[in-house]
């Protein structure tokens, strides 16, 4: 479980992820999903975005056994399927949104209708 904090030290992250720290200065190279930001004092710091991203590729490679490349498709694959779903919920809650609007317009005719009615005895 990640420590509930926004940044991390270096140090910290073996602990946290168990993985060695020559690995994940390794995958820093070949992943960007890995982007720790330097502090003042010229020492790295990793976001939980940073940790989520090590336990991510720490699963597909050891767990899955994937390439590291094999890897990098699947992360890109996963972001684009992520994308899509939020564009599905976008325009799922957009069509909603015209139904109700829809609706609110058909109940305000016929309650124009009921009044003309009335008002004309029909």
């Amino acid at each position: 479980m990640i420590p509930n904090k926004s940044n991390f030290k270096f140090q910290e992250l073996t602990p946290i992820t168990g993985v060695k720290p020559y690995v994940i200065r390794f995958w820093e190279t070949e992943f960007e999903e890995i982007e720790p930001m330097n502090s003042d004092s010229g020492q790295k710091l990793y976001s939980r975005k940073d940790v989520e991203a090590i336990l991510k590729i720490k699963k597909l490679l050891f767990e899955e056994k994937m390439t590291i490349q094999e890897a990098k498709i699947a992360i890109k694959n996963r972001e684009i399927e992520i994308q899509e779903s939020e564009t599905i919920s976008t325009d799922s809650l957009r069509a909603t949104n015209e139904k109700v609007m829809a609706n609110e317009v058909l109940l305000s005719s016929l309650n124009l209708i009921r009044n003309i009615k009335q008002k004309w005895n029909w």
